[in-house]
């Protein structure tokens, strides 16, 4: 199938593309999404926390109670909170607190260090920070924890809901504003391609500062009225008996594949299985299909779109390849590229507008490079952003190399993806360095400096170079790295 859209795989319902960045700040709604988290029975249950099940009615009363908290701290509805927290009740409850009072979510990475933070702070301007570790934070008021305050009244919400930093290609994170429309419209397509039930039980291990944790794990869930078993971290052990769903990246499964041959009537209970955020390869999917007998679910989806493709639940999962369209989604390709329209697509950067994200004629280019199989599966086969993809996380190689240059005895840097048979890629790192500069000197003051970046983003591999491969422009030719690791 060659470029341009899939006519017969787009939803004719599909909403009016939004191309403008307004919208943001008008008046407080009561969202879909509230409404029916609001509506399901309060006796249901719908989160498993370190041996205790809180139902609806105890999470809705968790987030009046921290809601209440916020206002007390001085937050207002659709002022910005940001929530540095590990998975756990504290940061469950820092979520519905935001949700009942209005605020917007700034999730933040828990392994990010101040040099990570700061422009995400400087663009979010949060009026509070909720983490435990404030020294990583310079000029905003930081608490360490929620609390409880008087109930609110009401579940206000607003037009967004949380704002999301993405790893931008130039180094710099790009700030994506996220909707309740863009997270229902999203959800239920997900529900009906993944055959999601409300007496589905999901484990969820996906740290919740992203998009494939926060807003399919958590959201989705409570959106169906579904229930949670919520783990601090994944763990390759044995999955909760009750448990029938599990959303993971590509390192779970490799890191899970020995128990899954030893043990699989282990999993026995889980009848979907979902891989996200970097390809699976082939011989992995192969493997868990040939330990369980069901195939992984593989989806393609980012944090301005949300979910774009995915297999179905119910029907033919092709490995290597991540699906065909979502309900209400277009996809096309112009010169290879991947470029979608839909209403889960989001506005547009803030607060640094990149007009060049969108087509003149209203499509999101991803960056992503792909391909149509036979059938109309889409298969992604390469990344036209540099972007290094270490165990599911995205990493600006940008960034990392900004950081690297200013150690002692260094000319420049380039970093691309190195394959690695754990956590897929991971960081490697072309140094040029003085003439005259000792290299072990070197090599400590790199290691120095990539002290404070966060632990996937640092270089496992570096290698020293007479200099960095150029174009004719002088612009750096990252594809041209890795050859040089090998």
């Amino acid at each position: 199938m060659g470029a341009g859209p899939i006519k017969d795989l787009s939803c004719a319902r599909r909403a009016p593309v939004r191309r403008t960045l307004t919208g943001y700040d008008g008046g407080m709604i009561r969202p879909r999404f509230l409404a029916r988290f609001l509506a399901h029975p309060p006796e249901r249950p719908a989160l498993d926390w370190e041996g205790r099940t809180w139902t609806y009615g105890d999470l809705r009363e968790l987030g009046e109670r921290t809601a209440g908290w916020l206002a007390a701290q001085g937050v207002h509805p659709g002022d910005r909170v940001a929530i540095q927290l590990e998975n756990g009740l504290p940061l469950v409850a820092a979520h519905l607190g935001c949700m009942a009072l209005g605020a917007v979510r700034v999730p933040l990475n828990v392994h990010y260090r101040e040099v990570e933070l700061a422009p995400i702070i400087e663009d979010a301007a949060p009026v509070l920070v909720i983490t435990p570790t404030p020294e990583r934070f310079i000029g905003v008021r930081c608490v360490p924890s929620v609390g409880e305050g008087r109930p609110v009244g009401e579940w206000v919400g607003g037009p967004v809901t949380a704002w999301l930093f993405t790893s931008g290609t130039t180094g710099r994170p790009k700030g994506v504003p996220q909707t309740w429309e863009m997270w229902t419209a999203n959800l239920d397509a997900l529900a009906e391609c993944w055959a999601l039930r409300a007496d589905d039980v999901l484990w969820l291990t996906l740290p919740m500062f992203h998009t494939h944790g926060l807003v399919l794990g958590f959201h989705g869930t409570l959106l169906r009225g579904a229930r949670l078993i919520l783990a601090a971290r994944f763990e390759p052990v044995a999955p909760p008996p009750e448990a029938t769903l599990f959303f993971g990246v590509p390192t779970y499964f490799r890191r899970w594949l020995s128990l899954m041959q030893v043990e699989p009537a282990a999993f026995s209970g889980l009848r979907l299985l979902v891989s996200g955020s970097d390809g699976l390869p082939v011989e992995v999917s192969d493997a868990v299909h040939a330990a369980l007998g069901q195939r992984v679910l593989e989806r393609y989806g980012m944090t301005e779109t949300v979910m774009i493709t995915s297999n179905p639940g119910v029907g033919e999962r092709r490995a290597g390849t991540v699906g065909r369209p979502l309900a209400d989604t277009d996809v096309r390709l112009v010169d290879g590229e991947v470029q979608v329209r839909g209403p889960a697509v989001f506005h547009g950067y803030q607060p640094r507008p990149d007009p060049s994200a969108f087509t003149e004629d209203g499509w999101f280019r991803t960056g992503d490079a792909g391909e149509w199989d036979e059938a109309g599966y889409l298969r992604i086969v390469g990344r036209k952003k540099d972007l290094v993809i270490v165990g599911g996380v995205n990493v600006s190689p940008a960034e990392v190399e900004h950081a690297l240059s200013a150690a002692p005895g260094v000319v420049e840097v380039g970093c691309c993806g190195v394959p690695d048979p754990d956590l897929g890629e991971v960081v490697g790192a072309a140094v040029v360095p003085w003439a005259d500069a000792d290299r072990n000197t070197v090599l400590a003051g790199l290691d120095a400096v990539a002290r404070g970046l966060s632990g996937l983003k640092r270089p496992r591999r570096v290698v020293f170079v007479e200099s960095l491969p150029r174009n004719a422009l002088g612009k750096l030719q990252r594809s041209r790295l890795l050859p040089l690791f090998r």
